[in-house]
C-alpha cells in the first residue's frame, strides 16, 4: 500500500510538471500567477516546479510585466528554453529520406537528405531492414554534420505514408512501400537508445501547419497531401483527429470509378488511382502508347520534372491529363469539405509543383460538387514546402508528446523523470 501510494504521488508530481511545461511552452511569456490560474494548481506547486525547471535549464525568465488590476506589483514571466532539448525529424519518401534537427521551438537547425535509389514507386515493395538501415544512416549522417551526439536528442518523430499503430511504433500498411505491419520504431529506437515516434506522414504536415503554418489560429482545418499518393490531416476544435485506429484521412482511397485503375491500396477507381502522380504518369503513358503527339514523346522514364516542363511549354496532351487528374482531385476533396467544413485547405505535396494547369481544375471542380455555402468563405492554399517541412513535422510530433498534456501515465512518465533527467 505504502508503494502504491509513493508510485501516485510520483504520478501526479510528474502530471503536474508536464502540465506547466506545456503551459509555459504554448502561453508563454507567462507569469506563475497566470499559471496557478489555469493549471488550478496551488500557488506553491506552481513555484515549487517553475523553479524546478528554471534549474534544470527547460525555462527561463525573461522579465516582468505588470499584472492587470494589480498597480505597482510586476510579475516575473516565464518562457520555455529552446535551446534545452534537440529532437530529430523524419519523412520517408519514396525516393528519399528526410532528416531535420529542430530545437524545442521546432526551429531547424540543420537538414539533410539521402536519396534512395530510384525505382517504380508503384512497383515496390523496399525491403524494411534495407529501409531501416538506410534511416538509421541518414540520421546519423544528420547528427555528424551537426556535430550533435545522439545522447543529447530527446526523441526521433518519423512519418510515412499509410497507416501506422503509434503506440506499437508499427507500419501497419504503407502501400508505396509494399509494407505490412513493419516494426518501424522499435529498431530504430535500439540504435540511439531514445524514444522513437511513428507517425502517418499526412498527419505529420497537418502537425507542421497547426505549429508554425497555415493552420496556426484555425479552429478546424484541413492538410492535404498530393504526391504519389493522397492522403489528409484533419484538424477540429485545434485537435488533431485520428479516428478510431487512428486511419482518419486516408481519402485518396475513397472509390470514385467503379471498376477503375488499379490503386497501389490494391482497389479499383480509389481516387489516388486517377488524381495523384502515378496516375498522371499512367495516362500519359497510355496516350504516348497509342500514338498522341507530346512533347514528352521519347522521355522515360517519366519524371515529374519533366511533366512540369512541357506543360509550362503549353504540351497539349499534357495540359488535358492534368486537368482531367485535377479534375478528380476537386471531386475527392469536395467530398472532404461536405463532411468536414474546415475553415482552411491547405494542400502539399510534390504535385503541388504542377501548378495552375493541375490546381486550377482542381478549385472549379471542388467549388462545383461543394455543398452550397460550404465553400464561400473556404481558404485553399497551395504550398510546396518540400521535404523538410514534412520531417519538421515528424520533430513536432516527439515535441507534441513533450508539451501537450494529456493526464496519461505513459505520456507523463515519458517527459518526467526521462526528460527531466537529461539535465542533470
Amino acid at each position: 500500500m505504502i508503494n502504491s501510494q509513493k508510485g501516485d504521488r510520483t504520478l501526479i508530481k510528474h502530471m503536474n510538471q508536464r502540465l506547466v511545461l506545456q503551459l509555459i511552452q504554448s502561453r508563454g511569456p507567462i507569469s506563475r500567477r497566470d499559471i496557478t490560474k489555469v493549471s488550478g494548481l496551488s500557488a506553491a506547486s506552481v513555484s515549487g516546479i517553475t523553479n524546478t525547471l528554471i534549474e534544470l535549464g527547460l525555462v527561463y525568465e525573461v522579465g516582468e510585466a505588470e499584472e492587470s488590476g494589480r498597480a505597482g506589483r510586476r510579475a516575473v514571466l516565464l518562457r520555455l528554453n529552446p535551446a534545452a532539448g534537440l529532437v530529430v525529424g523524419v519523412k520517408l519518401a519514396v525516393h528519399s529520406i528526410s532528416c531535420v534537427l529542430t530545437d524545442l521551438d521546432a526551429d531547424v537547425l540543420h537538414a539533410s537528405e539521402l536519396l534512395l535509389p530510384a525505382g517504380d514507386p508503384t512497383a515496390a515493395p523496399y525491403n524494411p531492414q534495407t529501409t531501416i538501415q538506410s534511416t538509421i544512416q541518414a540520421i546519423n549522417d544528420l547528427l555528424s554534420c551537426a556535430q550533435i551526439e545522439p545522447a543529447r536528442l530527446l526523441g526521433i518523430g518519423i512519418g510515412i505514408n499509410g497507416t501506422v499503430d503509434a503506440e506499437a511504433g508499427v507500419s501497419c500498411l504503407a502501400p508505396h512501400f509494399g509494407w505490412r505491419n513493419v516494426p518501424l520504431a522499435a529498431p530504430i529506437s535500439a540504435a540511439f537508445g531514445i524514444p522513437v515516434f511513428l507517425e502517418n506522414d499526412a498527419k505529420t504536415l497537418t502537425i507542421a501547419e497547426q505549429w508554425f503554418g497555415a493552420g496556426r489560429e484555425a479552429d478546424h482545418f484541413v492538410a492535404v497531401a498530393i504526391g504519389y499518393g493522397i492522403g489528409a490531416g484533419i484538424v477540429t476544435n485545434k485537435q488533431l483527429y485520428r479516428g478510431a485506429s487512428s486511419g482518419a484521412g486516408e481519402f485518396g482511397h475513397i472509390v470514385l470509378q467503379k471498376d477503375g485503375p488499379l490503386c497501389s491500396c490494391g482497389k479499383h477507381g480509389c481516387l489516388e488511382s486517377l488524381a495523384a502522380i502515378p496516375a498522371i504518369f499512367r495516362m500519359l503513358s497510355e496516350a504516348l502508347t497509342s500514338g498522341e503527339s507530346s512533347l514528352l514523346a521519347g522521355e522515360h522514364p517519366l519524371t515529374l520534372e519533366a511533366v512540369v516542363r512541357v506543360a509550362e511549354a503549353g504540351d497539349t496532351l499534357t495540359l488535358r491529363i492534368l486537368e482531367t487528374a485535377g479534375r478528380w482531385l476537386g471531386l475527392g476533396i469536395a467530398s472532404l469539405v461536405n463532411i468536414l467544413n474546415p475553415e482552411i485547405l491547405v494542400i502539399n505535396g510534390e504535385a503541388v509543383t504542377l501548378g495552375r494547369p493541375y490546381l486550377d481544375p482542381m478549385e472549379a471542380a471542388l467549388r462545383e460538387y461543394v455543398f452550397d455555402g460550404l465553400a464561400d468563405s473556404l481558404r485553399i492554399i497551395p504550398e510546396s514546402g518540400g521535404n523538410e517541412i514534412w520531417a519538421r513535422g515528424a520533430a513536432c510530433v516527439v515535441l507534441n508528446s513533450l508539451f501537450t498534456f494529456s493526464g496519461d501515465q505513459q505520456g507523463a512518465q515519458f517527459v518526467f523523470p526521462a526528460v527531466l533527467s537529461t539535465f542533470p
